[in-house]
């Protein structure tokens, strides 16, 4: 793996799970890309891959140990002077030579996706325009060949017919970070109070926010944390896309079991 340069720090964690929401989407896309052209086993010394730094960039850490629906992950975000048409070009010419096939390049809303396998590793660029001729993106490498699909609930309790649609674990110094997203068929207001009581029954105590329901004209949504043995929870809801049932996103994090800090 690429050893950032000076210039590249890790992203804070307050936002961090915003990219991991962006990047979701893309990792999705280009995994289909891998199952239809063939699988690959992983060896347990497979190392690796570098990740090439784009041109004229900023770039900060968001994750360098992490798993997406149980792949293992890194993450990498950046800001460059290079305009996305220049990105693209880069990381096309970049992942094509020496490779038994060129580059995927594909469109994902306003942002344009560049993917190539690595062995059982998949690269991925995710870049959008940025003002005055700019870039800014997401890079990825992701261990794909030999990983398991991950989408347990862990310790939150499911209402009838919810499902999980992506989790998303890191480790910083210190602690673990799961974050998990449901989509439920019932209503915000359904949803905040099952978790507060659900919650409250396991004995997580509720520090901050509650139902909190807002519907003069807004989608309806909640957020609350709860705290338990020194560990915190932080659970929001919303109203899910198109107005049918709920999202919920729950983020737990685990103190004294990250790596220890340098």
């Amino acid at each position: 793996m690429h050893t950032p340069t000076p210039a590249c720090v890790t992203v804070s964690a307050h936002r961090r799970f915003g990219l991991l929401r962006r990047l979701f989407e893309t990792f999705a896309i280009t995994t289909i890309l891998v199952v239809l052209s063939g699988t690959h086993r992983a060896r347990a010394s497979e190392p690796w891959p570098e990740l090439p730094l784009p041109p004229k960039a900023d770039v900060q850490w968001v994750a360098q140990s992490m798993r997406v629906n149980g792949v293992p992950t890194r993450i990498m975000q950046f800001q460059s002077r290079a305009s996305r048409t220049e990105i693209v070009a880069y990381y096309q010419s970049y992942w094509s030579g020496g490779y038994p096939r060129p580059a995927t390049v594909h469109p994902l809303g306003e942002a344009t996706v560049v993917g190539q396998k690595h062995g059982p590793f998949l690269l991925t660029l995710k870049v959008e325009d940025a003002p005055h001729g700019a870039s800014t993106g997401l890079l990825a490498v992701a261990q794909v060949g030999g990983a398991k699909p991950d989408l347990d609930p862990g310790q939150l309790p499911m209402m009838g017919g919810a499902h999980v649609i992506s989790v998303i674990e890191s480790d910083d110094p210190g602690k673990h970070s799961r974050q998990v997203v449901i989509l439920a068929p019932q209503p915000p207001s359904s949803v905040s109070a099952f978790y507060e009581a659900a919650l409250t029954n396991e004995s997580w105590q509720q520090v901050q926010g509650g139902a909190g329901m807002s519907r003069e004209g807004r989608p309806a949504s909640g957020f609350a944390a709860f705290a338990r043995e020194g560990n915190e929870l932080q659970v929001s809801i919303t109203q899910a896309p198109g107005g049918r049932g709920s999202t919920l996103t729950a983020n737990l994090v685990t103190k004294d079991t990250g790596p220890d800090e340098d």
